[in-house]
C-alpha cells in the first residue's frame, strides 16, 4: 500500500457526553489558622504556599515571633498542615469565641 492509497478506515470511538461535574455550592467563608514558625522559613513558606497552586494567602502578624495567619478553604486544611508540620511550625490554636 502506498501513501495515496487509502486503507480501511476504523471509525472513531464514542466518548461519552461530557458532564461538568458541580461540585456544590462555594464556600462563603474560608478559616484561618496562626502558626508559628521559624524566623528563617517565613520567605520559604511563602513561596511554597503559592507552589501548591496558592494554598493557601499568608499573612505575617508577628515579624519577630514568626507568627503567621492563613487563610484557607476546608478542603485544603489537611495538606496545610501537613506542609506546616513539615516546615517545623507549631499550630496556635486560639479559644473558642463564646456566642452571646
Amino acid at each position: 500500500m502506498t501513501c495515496s492509497e487509502a486503507g480501511p478506515v476504523s471509525p472513531r470511538p464514542r466518548r461519552g457526553r461530557r458532564t461538568n461535574a458541580f461540585p456544590g455550592p462555594p464556600e462563603l467563608a474560608s478559616k484561618v489558622l496562626y502558626a508559628e514558625i521559624p524566623r528563617r522559613q517565613i520567605g520559604p513558606c511563602r513561596f511554597l504556599l503559592e507552589g501548591y497552586d496558592n494554598l493557601a494567602i499568608m499573612s505575617v502578624v508577628d515579624r519577630y515571633r514568626a507568627v503567621i495567619r492563613l487563610r484557607f478553604l476546608s478542603e485544603a486544611e489537611q495538606t496545610l498542615r501537613g506542609l506546616l508540620e513539615a516546615q517545623g511550625a507549631s499550630i496556635i490554636e486560639l479559644p473558642k469565641r463564646s456566642e452571646g
